[in-house]
């Protein structure tokens, strides 16, 4: 098994996934798109991981990697058989390039929120056995206003309703994290507009304040994150296996 992941800052990779991938024994690599580099064909590959960033998907200017990127990933979903879990950015990415529509939210989401389930992902693979509501990590500037054509709706937290949404049978989006540690917390304050962003809503010193949180809930979080850690590998084993056929 290999993996793909793209990664769009030094702070956006796969966190406790990690772990999970070296337990498994897994090889995966992390291209840094934001740096320049070059993504390989994903044929060499058997899933793609899109992590999450300070960018936004509409600032090509700014970010003009952003450009091949965005095609790589329609590419991705529509050429190859082979699955795509987008977050938090990533997710965005996906549903912008199979049609969906991403904008500045009027208030940002921050925090360690419940999310729940929607009737359509009722045996859904990749959330099947996620507790409901879920305790997760959510931070975001822009969100998913609506989805691609098509799309199944899978989850939705008080505050915004497209908190994972799916494409086909392989390509997923998920606007939250379980992935994150409470260093990975920490580390936001390198992006002043993210930290502008909670202090307003939670006041100064709210970063360190949300670091102990997710300190608290690790490990509900970590078991999320298992969770669909694990069934995304699953998906992944079975378009290989199908593969030899």
């Amino acid at each position: 098994m290999r993996i793909l992941v793209l990664q769009h800052s030094p702070l956006d990779h796969p966190g406790v996934m990690r772990r999970y991938l070296a337990e498994d024994g897994i090889d995966w690599d992390a291209i840094d798109t934001y740096t320049g580099m070059s993504i390989p064909p994903l044929e060499d590959y058997d899933a793609l991981l899109v992590m999450g960033g300070p960018q936004q998907t509409d600032q090509e200017d700014a970010h003009p990697w952003l450009v091949g990127e965005k095609q790589f990933i329609r590419r991705a979903i529509l050429e190859e058989s082979k699955p795509v879990l987008g977050i938090c950015l990533g997710s965005q990415l996906i549903a912008d390039v199979m049609g969906g529509r991403v904008g500045p939210m009027e208030q940002p989401e921050i925090g360690i929120l419940d999310i729940e389930t929607t009737a359509e992902a009722v045996g859904d693979a990749l959330l099947d056995g996620l507790p409901v509501p879920a305790k997760t990590l959510l931070w975001h500037l822009y969100g998913v206003m609506d989805l691609p054509p098509g799309a199944q709706h899978l989850m939705r937290s008080r505050v915004w309703k497209n908190q994972a949404f799916r494409v086909g049978s392989l390509a997923y989006g998920l606007q939250f994290h379980s992935e994150i540690t409470a260093d990975m917390v920490m580390g936001v304050e390198a992006y002043p507009e993210y930290v502008a962003a909670l202090e307003a809503q939670q006041g100064v010193g709210a970063l360190a304040s949300l670091a102990e949180e997710t300190e608290s809930n690790a490990s509900e979080l970590d078991r999320s994150a298992r969770l669909i850690y694990d069934n995304f590998i699953g998906l992944a084993r079975a378009q290989k296996k199908q593969g030899r056929q």
